[in-house]
């Protein structure tokens, strides 16, 4: 019985150790560019700060219930339609899109057409040179050539990566002209 106790403690440490904690802003720009390479949508949900996650909730909130009400535009439920089978769902799935389906489709829209990326600026992406470093109390800011910059907030799981909600989802909303993409 002992032992059983003690291999359960084992392994429940090794799951949770093996987790590792972000312990510097590049730690976490290495994850998040890793998770983007890969096209691995939960990962690089993962390593988002709570902040980033709730503004984006909220853009793909007022998605879902564009969605949930049949556009009456017809480009704007072609680009349903079209945002749909990328993602491998049914129009009628889009109403219950989660922030890990959106980044799921927005990392393969960008992969498959090789367009300007819009969760990280290409001068993010590796190999990525940090140009200045900028760390105060809980928050930090790397900036890299061409002046991008991405902001990182520190957690008590490590540092997470802090984007602007508005820049993510911009230019994927379906339906919008070119004026109010702008």
């Amino acid at each position: 019985m002992k032992s059983v106790v003690s291999l359960c403690l084992v392994v429940a440490l090794g799951m949770h150790c093996g987790k590792k904690k972000l312990e510097t802003p590049e730690q976490a720009l290495a994850a998040a560019q890793e998770a983007y390479l890969k096209r691995d949508a939960k990962a690089f949900v993962a390593v988002l700060s709570k902040e980033t996650l709730s503004e984006i909730e909220d853009k793909v909130e007022q998605m879902r219930q564009m969605f949930g009400s049949t556009p009456e535009n017809p480009q704007a439920a072609q680009a349903f339609e079209h945002m749909a089978k990328q993602m491998g769902l049914p129009v009628s799935k889009l109403k219950e899109l989660t922030i890990e389906d959106f980044i799921g489709y927005m990392m393969k829209s960008e992969g498959a057409t090789g367009s300007e990326t819009t969760l990280f600026p290409k001068e993010m992406l590796p190999p990525a040179k940090v140009v200045r470093r900028l760390e105060k109390g809980n928050k930090a800011t790397l900036y890299f050539a061409e002046d991008e910059k991405l902001s990182f907030i520190k957690t008590d799981a490590g540092w997470r990566v802090h984007l602007d909600a508005d820049s993510v989802t911009a230019k994927t909303l379906p339906g919008q002209n070119k004026e109010e993409q702008e």
